[in-house]
């Protein structure tokens, strides 16, 4: 099974990507919360050139569209050619024009429409393999003085919807240590170090922003078993799990279930999370 302290390793242009376009409404309709605070906190103005990296399914991209007007520009970049795929066939279906999507490694990709005034990314930048010459990369596309706003989680102890869930798989299945620093949701939780990337890829004036709510895992109107399924069904510790005893598979599953059942709602499940929104000037 894979590394579920490290659920990041796997391949995002391939299995992982497919795996969130399968599921990409209930991926939204999760990370909403999440977006709409970042877009905020962002506060784009009208008329910028802005650059969304990560875009996924395109949500945050046409969003980000609509904020900068119809003479701003946005360009989405994420590594999955089918999500990026997507995401333009659901720009053309909303109507939003000024908001086009390229499919590549953001830590090496030169789109089109450089330089940007501002940069964006929801989650986007935590899975990079050598995140130094990333975010070089990601600096060298952006205008002089032009403004990042990232959002990244925190620290899995402060973000129960998944801390506790991997607390509960690694207690069933022998894990490897968790390596801190290795790509996945978590490598950029640790305020310092990231800063300390920001600032070696010329960033500056680099503040952080703590962001506490709600995650709706599994989407809107997820029961406890519905949302667990989901995260059996998507996440990378679901990987060959063939190869574990079904009675296993069945104890991990009730713990889930009764881990997430206080946090049921009418409106789906709601587990406290917690994110850093990270703004930084080119």
């Amino acid at each position: 099974m894979t590394d579920a302290h490290n659920p990041g390793g796997e391949d995002w242009a391939g299995e992982m990507g497919d795996r969130w376009l399968a599921q990409v409404d209930r991926f939204e309709q999760m990370l909403r919360p999440l977006g709409l605070a970042l877009l905020d906190h962002a506060n784009l103005r009208a008329e910028q050139n802005v650059l969304d990296v990560g875009c996924g399914g395109g949500w945050t991209s046409r969003e980000a569209a609509l904020r900068v007007g119809p003479l701003g520009r946005v360009c989405g970049v994420d590594i999955s050619a089918a999500l990026v795929k997507e995401a333009a066939r659901r720009a053309t279906e909303a109507g939003v024009r000024n908001v086009r999507f390229e499919a590549g490694d953001a830590a090496a990709l030169k789109p089109e429409g450089a330089p940007f005034d501002r940069l964006m990314s929801r989650l986007g930048i935590m899975f990079f393999a050598d995140p130094a010459a990333a975010f070089q990369n990601l600096h060298g596309l952006m205008a002089k003085g032009g403004t990042a706003d990232l959002a990244v989680w925190a620290p899995p102890q402060d973000n129960v919807w998944i801390g506790g869930v991997l607390a509960i798989v690694a207690a069933h299945i022998p894990m490897p240590p968790p390596d801190p620093l290795a790509p996945g949701p978590f490598s950029l939780a640790d305020p310092k170090r990231f800063t300390a990337l920001l600032e070696q890829a010329g960033f500056c004036d680099i503040t952080l922003t703590p962001w506490a709510g709600s995650v709706m895992v599994g989407g809107e109107q997820s029961s406890a078993e519905t949302a667990v399924d989901f995260l059996l069904a998507t996440f990378p510790f679901a990987d060959d799990k063939e190869s574990v005893p079904p009675e296993t598979l069945r104890a991990i599953r009730a713990e889930l279930i009764a881990l997430y059942k206080p946090f049921e709602t009418p409106a789906g499940i709601a587990a406290p999370g917690k994110a850093w929104l990270v703004t930084a000037i080119a």
